[in-house]
């Protein structure tokens, strides 16, 4: 099964990084369309905005099972 990944943060090779994971690229696009657009907050006080730079989001395929 293929699934996509989408990477949050410096370290791209998901060891540490933030993860979301997808079953198909036009899902882990448009979510990582979300977070550029700004729309995604987080939760409690303040509701804190992500600021991730295109170049701190990346989308990778991995083949699993």
């Amino acid at each position: 099964m293929e699934v996509f990944v989408l990477l949050k943060g410096y370290d791209f090779e998901g060891y540490g990084s933030n993860v979301e994971v997808f079953d198909s690229r036009e899902k882990a696009e448009a979510r990582k369309q979300e977070y550029l657009d700004g729309n995604i907050k987080g939760d409690g006080k303040g509701d804190i905005l992500f600021d991730y730079d295109y170049d701190l989001l990346k989308i990778v395929k991995k083949v699993v099972g």
